[in-house]
This record gives C-alpha cells, structure tokens and sequence, in this order.
C-alpha cells in the first residue's frame, strides 16, 4: 500500500499526474491518495484570497480535478474502488 496525503496541492496538475504515475508503479495492490478538489467553491476562496495582500493571502495550493486524478490513476493500471470527502475538523 502506498499512501500521499497533503502532497498533491503542492504540485501543478501535469506534475500530480506523473506523480501519481510514479506511486501506482512503487504499489502492489493498494493507492490512497488526498487531493484538494478544483471546485467552484474553492475557486471562488482561492479568488477571494489573492485580494488580501501580505502573510494571510491565498493559499498556494494547487487545485485538481477529479477526473484528472482518476484518469491518472487508470493510466497506471489502478481504478478507484472507495471515495470519501474529509469531513471532520482533520487537524484538530
């Protein structure tokens, strides 16, 4: 089992991509991986962030579609067999 939490968001989306590549070949069964999902939701935080200048603004995180990450992850050999959204207070 290999396992990428909170990696994703610090790569552009044709680097996740390889980057997921490179993971499914290190596995033998099993690929978990987080992503921060491009939506019009975190889009709109994202917008709303780069209008506050100084430490406090947006977030430089990367955003991925979903279908970019699946599509990666068939590419490899690999489909997805359970999702989830993180819905509780993760780091708290």
């Amino acid at each position: 089992t290999v396992t990428c939490v909170d990696v994703a968001i610090h790569y552009p989306t044709d680097k996740m991509a390889e980057m997921v590549g490179h993971l499914c070949s290190l596995a033998d069964e099993r690929v978990l991986i987080s992503f921060a999902p491009k939506t019009w939701y975190y889009d709109l935080l994202k917008k709303f962030g780069e209008l506050f200048p100084g430490p406090s603004k947006t977030t430089r995180a990367y955003l991925h579609k979903e279908e970019v990450v699946r599509e990666a992850l068939a590419k490899a050999g690999f489909e997805v067999a359970r999702e989830e959204m993180t819905g509780t207070n993760f780091y708290f």
